[in-house]
């Protein structure tokens, strides 16, 4: 038991190790022209098993599952069971403007969590991505006086890297109905946008690049809660809510000019200033129908108010954002012995938003499908793989429309602790 433990720890710390470096030294996390606005485009939070169902997860109260939106969850673990949850992300992005569409792919890692009780609490952290800022396009010149006196011009247009959240949640069982919890999220990480003026058929006009970079550090306090009324027969009705106050994260915005010709750049401007940046309040209200531990029926909507934020000095690109979630599993049978598939969990579940983005005035929509399943692994535990379809925007009003297929995959770990064996 003691091997198992030392194990386990040492695992999760060289895990904690390998997140966090991933997180903060990839720089291109997503592929989208919409990452360009605020801190960048805001990840889908949560786990392979909650993705599969649309991201409905304040609603729901499971033993086997880690919530990472609502406190309150955090105690719907068993008193004796260390729950283990990592996972990585493929993402397929399809654009198409009016004139043009290109594609993209990229792979990372999501999440690592982890969550145990301690005495009458639960507790739940791990860490995931928050947002990610990742384009690049090149356009050129085509105003002819310009062209005439300063030949062929070229502007060119990079952003990378993202914001990081580590999560920490406490939930404790105040009656046999409800539950309530507390929880926290720290933000940290930059958002990097880069802005090249290249003058490729001139001598007399020196390039010039430029570059801003906004760095966030700061705590988020968390409130949760969790409903759940007795009806019997093997059914389960779960009401959750979540709420996180505005708050101001601190920040940093690092300004950079340089005029010059490569390899011989000069420093034209250089500042660094603080720059916080204001963290919308968010409200997540969720619930769920459970029968007989073989389906369960959910609901989510969550709603933040972007319009206030100003990233990089920049205002009226972000916008009030919404989302309306609709998820679900079937288990044909969790205790069958003789047929694997029967043990299996099938999830499903749409999903429609309005993003905080704003191009041109124009809010962008994004609208999902996804699916996944969970697999019994031998021992303790799960492998976990979903699948996302969605479309995000329009080919209208100068937008892009983007299609993509997210694939996840993620395992689940089962640990007894504390159990006095009689035999050894």
């Amino acid at each position: 038991m003691l091997r198992q433990i030392k194990w386990t720890f040492l695992g999760v710390g060289f895990w904690i190790v390998g997140s966090v470096y991933a997180q903060d030294n990839s720089s291109i996390n997503t592929y989208s022209p919409y990452s360009m606005y605020g801190l960048g485009d805001v990840a889908q939070a949560g786990l392979t098993t909650t993705g599969s169902m649309a991201g409905i997860t304040v609603g729901v109260r499971e033993s086997r599952q880690i919530d990472y939106a609502n406190p309150a969850g955090a105690s719907a673990r068993d008193s004796l069971t260390f729950v283990l949850d990592f996972g990585g992300e493929m993402r397929n992005f399809y654009s198409k403007t009016a004139s043009q569409s290109t594609s993209y792919n990229t792979a990372n890692f999501h999440h690592f969590t982890f969550a145990f009780p301690i005495r009458r609490l639960g507790v739940s952290m791990g860490i995931m991505p928050f947002s990610s800022v990742g384009y690049e396009f090149e356009r050129r010149e085509s105003n002819d006086s310009i062209v005439a006196s300063m030949g062929d011009v070229r502007y060119r247009y990079r952003g990378e890297n993202g914001i990081t959240q580590i999560f920490l949640n406490l939930g404790f069982n105040a009656t046999s109905y409800l539950s309530v919890g507390v929880g926290g999220r720290y933000y940290f990480g930059n958002v990097s946008h880069y802005y090249n003026v290249l003058h490729g058929s001139s001598a007399y006009y020196s390039d010039v690049r430029s570059s801003k970079v906004q760095k966030v550090s700061d705590f988020v306090p968390v409130l949760g809660a969790q409903y759940t009324p007795s009806f019997g027969g093997g059914r389960r009705m779960v009401v959750g809510a979540s709420w996180q106050p505005q708050i101001s994260l601190r920040g940093t915005l690092n300004t950079l000019s340089q005029v010059g010709a490569p390899g011989r750049y000069d420093t034209a401007y250089s500042s660094s200033e603080a720059s916080p940046v204001l963290m919308p309040m968010q409200l997540n209200v969720g619930a769920s129908f459970t029968l007989h531990e073989k389906w369960m029926l959910g609901a989510e909507f969550n709603y933040q108010d972007w319009s206030k934020t100003v990233v990089m000095n920049n205002t009226g690109e972000l916008g009030a954002s919404y989302s309306v979630r609709l998820g679900g599993y079937y288990i044909p049978n969790r205790y069958d012995v003789r047929y694997f598939w029967k043990r299996m969990t099938y999830r499903g579940g749409l999903r429609y938003s309005q993003t905080p983005f704003l191009h041109n005035g124009y809010s962008v929509k994004d609208a999902a499908l996804s699916l996944g399943v969970s697999m019994p692994m031998r021992g303790a535990g799960y492998l976990n793989a979903g699948l996302e379809l969605g479309r995000r925007g329009a080919i209208r009003n100068g937008m892009v429309r983007e299609t993509y297929i997210n694939f996840s995959l993620g395992i689940t770990l089962f640990e007894a602790w504390f159990v006095k064996y009689k035999y050894e």
